[in-house]
């Protein structure tokens, strides 16, 4: 058996820092286990070839399942502003899986988890962003201390065929 040839590669087209306030909630158990977190976000900023701006502070949050496995499922909404100020809704659904410990590489002094990977969808008006209402883009987040932050790297699917 042959690999088939994948049809599609992956255009960076923006990062995203997300700054996050101290104040974070967790409760549970859950009916069926693990807790849901919720940690509010202070603002950020936005850079890359397709998109920069702003994320509006204190337009959003994480709202995190963490499973009894330590996985935490991510469910993250903020609103964006464009440099054109183009208001921009972005959610994000994914994944992040701790590493086990002694296994975690550093990253700007920070433990990484082993996986952070997540498929954001946008709302988003007419004009020159509507692109990132009709594309798939993915991405992958890494996480910072002090102050508190992840950057989130997104990249466009590219079909090739």
């Amino acid at each position: 058996m042959t690999d088939p040839q994948v049809p599609a590669h992956l255009e960076y087209v923006f990062e995203m820092r997300v700054e996050f306030r101290p104040e974070r909630c967790m409760f549970g158990p859950l009916p069926g286990g693990g807790h849901q977190g919720y940690t509010p976000c202070s603002g950020g900023t936005i850079y890359g070839p397709r998109l920069s701006g702003k994320v509006v502070p204190d337009s959003g949050a994480d709202y995190a399942k963490v499973r009894g496995d330590g996985t935490i499922i991510i469910n993250s909404h903020y609103l964006l502003e464009a440099d054109d100020g183009t208001k921009i809704y972005i959610n994000n659904n994914g994944y992040l899986v701790p590493a086990k410990p002694g296994e975690g590489r550093l990253d700007h002094g920070t433990p990484q988890p082993a996986y952070f990977c997540f498929s954001p969808t946008f709302i988003v008006p007419e004009g020159t962003h509507d692109w990132m209402s009709k594309t798939l883009i993915i991405g992958t987040g890494s996480r910072r201390s002090n102050p508190d932050h992840s950057i989130f790297t997104y990249y466009a699917v590219k079909h090739t065929i």
